[in-house]
């Protein structure tokens, strides 16, 4: 036979005991009543004013991608994936290259942000879509190797910089 459980009922202090709690209450309440009334309506207004300026700041962030950009498609246990990224990824953003056509991962199988639905089909991971203007300019499907990328890639940054400035 087990021996007999026995609940401890025995009162503990939280952390944070009431007496603690009440005076942090009541020094705020008295900070807001010492602030004078118009001080008060001009950081209100201010906090406001900010929030609108963020919250459609956001909205144009999130609506304009970057006109210049290369797209990686991909998908979880690509081996190719995996080998690009240790072999290229983490070079890729302080390149030349990667200054002017920042690295966008999409993965395959996830819906298709709607500035990318006019992309053509992407079956093979990765895939390398190069944007300009907004627009699929070039394509590099699969990896082989760093010159393989690296060669494909500056061929299509060359055809960008010979051909004429984004129509707006």
């Amino acid at each position: 036979m087990s021996p007999p459980v026995y609940l401890d009922f025995r009162w503990r202090p939280s952390y944070f005991s009431m007496p603690v709690r009440e005076a942090a209450v009541r020094a705020a309440a008295n900070d807001t009543r010492r602030m004078s009334h118009a001080k008060f309506r001009a950081i209100t207004c201010l906090v406001a004013f900010f929030a609108v300026v963020l919250m459609s700041g956001a909205k144009a962030a999130v609506s304009l991608p970057a006109r210049d950009q290369l797209v990686m498609f991909e998908q979880e246990g690509c081996p190719y994936c995996a080998a690009w990224n240790r072999d290229v990824g983490n070079v890729y953003s302080k390149s030349d290259e990667g200054k002017a056509f920042p690295l966008r991962r999409v993965d395959i199988h996830h819906t298709r942000p709607a500035d990318l639905r006019a992309v053509g089909s992407v079956r093979f991971t990765p895939t390398f879509v190069v944007m300009h203007c907004g627009r699929e300019f070039a394509r590099i499907t699969g990896y082989l190797g760093n010159e393989q990328f690296w060669g494909l890639l500056d061929q299509s940054v060359r055809s960008i910089k010979e051909s004429s400035a984004c129509a707006s």
